[in-house]
């Protein structure tokens, strides 16, 4: 089932205004487009509206007997009615439906789970829904043409750059 253009828009609209309150750089709307092309039916988009205004979005991977948070954004309005917790809930109902579910998957949380890290906000709210914290090994890296391997991470280095400081003059 295709997501409709003005539900996307309004996921969009919402992760580009919790980019800028949070400090990250959000993706654009082609890219959410191309997850829900890529993943099909096993990618859902959940809205929070009030009063027929979307003020908080969510998009959920459910394949096999798993779900998995993949993206979130809230609107700095309405920020106390905390819609996040609803469409978290309403995911981890999705997956429960699907049968013999074994888990849902927060993802990632910061490293570091101390009060004074930036990030132990989104630890704490995840923490809320009582679930485990699974520590995974890192990430390995095998350099095959090292030469190659740097340049490209230099490109990238300097592609972030420069997208960044197009975003903030926007």
């Amino acid at each position: 089932e295709e997501i409709p253009e003005e539900e996307l828009d309004a996921f969009t609209a919402i992760m580009m205004e919790t980019g800028e309150r949070d400090h990250f750089i959000p993706r654009g709307k082609d890219y959410y487009k191309r997850v829900f092309a890529n993943l099909g039916d096993d990618a859902v988009l959940f809205m929070a509206y009030l009063e027929d205004t979307p003020i908080a979005g969510t998009i959920g991977v459910f394949s096999g007997r798993k779900g998995w948070y993949l993206y979130g954004a809230s609107s700095n309005a309405h920020r106390n009615v905390m819609p996040n917790y609803l469409l978290q809930w309403e995911m981890i109902r999705c997956t429960m439906s699907r049968g013999e579910s074994d888990f849902y998957d927060f993802r990632g949380v910061p490293g570091i789970l101390t009060e004074d890290n930036p990030l132990y906000g989104l630890y704490r709210f995840k923490k809320g829904f009582s679930g485990d914290y699974i520590k995974f090994t890192g990430l390995f890296v095998h350099k095959f043409h090292p030469l190659l391997a740097d340049g490209f991470q230099f490109a990238l280095k300097a592609f972030r750059k420069v997208r960044a400081m197009t975003m903030i003059k926007k």
